[in-house]
């Protein structure tokens, strides 16, 4: 059979000799349920072996007859002779539960036709874990029936193995197994993993064939057990397969092998549970609630009903735990907490009280449990409320709020040669009045009086003026300017023709001329779009990085073109190629323009800006005022 390379063998296997290797292989396997005392327990090898688990589990559970080669098996699954300790004694060799974990490129590397599924992103992330459980109907073994229900609980692989032959005793104790998961109670948002079968027969001296498990499980039984078990296996298994190996070293006992390696690789899915991939810190979790649930079912007792052994027996210790598991969940306060009903373990408490109590008939017994349980629920709970009450009535933060009163308000230019110099914004006188904000911990806020500080200010109306010099930017280079001519557009093929230009962006404007011929303070600028009268939106070209365009935001296009030619439709496309800014840079200084002028106009008007910065086209000197090249 293949051998796993030295690489990937566990560090207790690598540097030994030949003589040594079938025991150190021995201890790729560790143990990870077993008993004592006839109490289930998780052993600290198992558990950390999967908390390890890197990436996403795939779990394989062999389970069936004792003495069947379960074992054995398990191992060939892994490429080794030994991975799990078999024998061919009467003794029982696995008791429990034992558990590999291998990686699962490493076993497609070795698994004939699967090969190039190891390359695969899927298979490197996944690990394979190999549960090699005690046998359900060895006579010298220990009965153990909670063994195969840990096993089917969280496997996506269940290989059940019958010895020697197909069975009706091997079906049963497949279906005893699954009939025992109702022991295992999981709330409503959870839900077994989904599982498919393979369904071995081991040391086969007989001749089956690839439909022997679903003719047995379709043919109607005289007996009406048989057949639901029959169902039971139907419902848990929604896919199965069956396989039959020879007694070693027979014919054809090598390839039977090789092709239950191969369909359990093929079959590879990680554990998943409610629709999420259960990793390992998830999985060793779900193990140690399943035998807590485990214990919980097995110390459950129905004696008689006196009160020595329902209620001072199973009540009032019922009681008293979960009264200890609510004072637990009621936090202890050191702040105030916004949300505190929330964390009210009430109501749980006593849901949790009636499920475990629903099988008690005695009545009054429990309404006593009941009655004492509430008391003290009710006694903590009240204490956590006054404590948060108190914390929630200190103060959080303090803050003063300040409010502008209007007292007198004028017109005033805004000045300067530019091309908004003649624009008049309102100016106010304002009075300024403050107040503290108080805010205590449980959200109450109270305020104090509004006082006057005595101190007015000026501040302009429009907001979109005030800090105008810092806030909105300018700029001046030299860009390459599409020309908007039609007879340039047919003789170039539509790429149009670019003109160098001098261009500005200031003001919510940008304007552009050619510096060979516009060269006097009083000459006009070749063309200007009023980003206040024309909305605009400034878009970069995906197909150009050196190339950007302004074009109107409006579908009726620009308000008024009178300022430049190309129509009220046109699309001003320049490139940045030769320019002292990035595109980049243009772009950004032009948007926060576009911004600026966008919420000018809607404080100052239409009609104001018509009438007090016009449409037309600016001359040099407004252009060039206040802005560096």
């Amino acid at each position: 059979s293949a051998q796993l390379p030295v690489g990937d063998m566990p560090a207790a296997v690598v540097g030994r000799g030949r003589s040594s290797t079938i025991a150190a292989l021995m201890e790729v396997s560790c143990p990870l349920l077993k008993f004592k005392d006839d109490q289930a327990y998780l052993h600290d090898d198992g558990l950390s072996l999967i908390s390890k688990i890197q990436g996403t589990i795939y779990p394989v559970i062999l389970m069936g007859d004792g003495r069947a080669g379960k074992s054995y098996l398990a191992s060939r699954l892994l490429g080794l002779a030994e991975a799990f300790v078999s024998s061919d004694s009467a003794e029982p060799v696995t008791e429990g539960i034992d558990a590999a974990v291998f990686p699962m490129s490493r076993l497609l590397a070795d698994t004939p036709g699967l090969e190039e599924e190891a390359k695969t992103a899927e298979a490197a992330n996944m690990q394979m874990l190999v549960l090699d459980c005690e046998g359900g109907n060895n006579a010298m073994a220990a009965i153990r029936t909670l063994v195969n229900v840990f096993g089917v609980v969280i496997g996506s692989e269940v290989i059940s193995v019958a010895g020697g032959s197909f069975s009706e005793a091997a079906l049963q104790n497949l279906g005893a197994s699954l009939a025992a998961r109702s022991l295992i109670k999981l709330d409503q948002d959870s839900r077994l993993p989904d599982q498919r079968l393979i369904f071995v027969v081991n040391k086969n001296t007989l001749r089956y064939d690839a439909n022997t498990l679903e003719k047995a499980l379709s043919t109607e039984q005289g007996d009406a057990g048989r057949n639901e078990n029959r169902q039971l296996i139907l419902s848990a298994f929604s896919e199965r397969q069956f396989f039959s190996v020879p007694i070693m070293g027979m014919p054809g006992f090598e390839e039977s092998i090789a092709s239950l390696r191969q369909a359990v690789m093929r079959d590879r899915r990680p554990l998943t549970l409610g629709g999420t991939v259960v990793k390992a810190a998830q999985l060793t979790s779900l193990l140690q609630l399943i035998v807590r649930e485990m214990h919980r079912v097995k110390e459950v007792s129905f004696p008689s009903m006196s009160r020595c052994v329902v209620f001072d027996g199973f009540l009032r210790p019922l009681a008293a735990r979960l009264y200890n598991e609510a004072s637990l969940a009621i936090p202890t306060l050191s702040d105030y907490v916004d949300d505190l009903e929330s964390r009210d373990p009430r109501a749980w408490t006593l849901a949790a009280f009636e499920v475990e109590v629903k099988h008690v008939t005695e009545v009054g017994l429990v309404d006593e449990a009941r009655r004492q349980l509430q008391t003290d629920l009710e006694a903590d709970w009240n204490k956590a409320l006054q404590v948060n009450q108190a914390y929630g009535d200190q103060i959080r933060e303090t803050a003063a709020e300040t409010q502008e009163i209007p007292t007198s308000s004028s017109r005033v230019p805004l000045g300067g040669r530019g091309l908004l110099s003649k624009l008049t914004l309102l100016q106010q006188t304002v009075r300024l009045e403050t107040r503290t904000r108080t805010v205590k911990k449980n959200g109450k806020t109270e305020y104090s009086d509004w006082a006057d500080t005595g101190l007015p200010t000026q501040k302009l109306a429009e907001t979109a003026f005030r800090n105008f010099s810092t806030a909105v930017p300018a700029m001046m280079g030299t860009l390459l300017k599409r020309s908007p001519s039609l007879i340039k557009t047919v003789v170039t093929f539509g790429a149009g023709v670019f003109q160098e230009r001098t261009c500005a962006v200031k003001e919510g404007h940008l304007v552009w001329w050619d510096s060979a011929k516009t060269n006097r303070d009083e000459h006009e600028v070749s063309g200007a779009v009023n980003f206040l009268i024309n909305r605009a939106v400034c878009e970069e070209d995906p197909d150009n990085p050196s190339i950007f365009i302004i074009r109107p935001a409006l579908p009726t296009g620009w308000v008024d073109s009178a300022s430049f030619s190309g129509g009220s439709r046109r699309e001003v496309v320049f490139n940045v190629s030769g320019s002292q800014y990035t595109r980049e840079q243009w772009v950004e200084c032009l948007r926060k323009n576009i911004d600026f002028a966008n919420l000018a106009a809607e404080q100052v008007g239409h009609e104001r800006i018509v009438r007090e910065v016009g449409t037309q086209v600016p001359t040099l000197a407004q252009a060039l005022y206040n802005i560096r090249h």
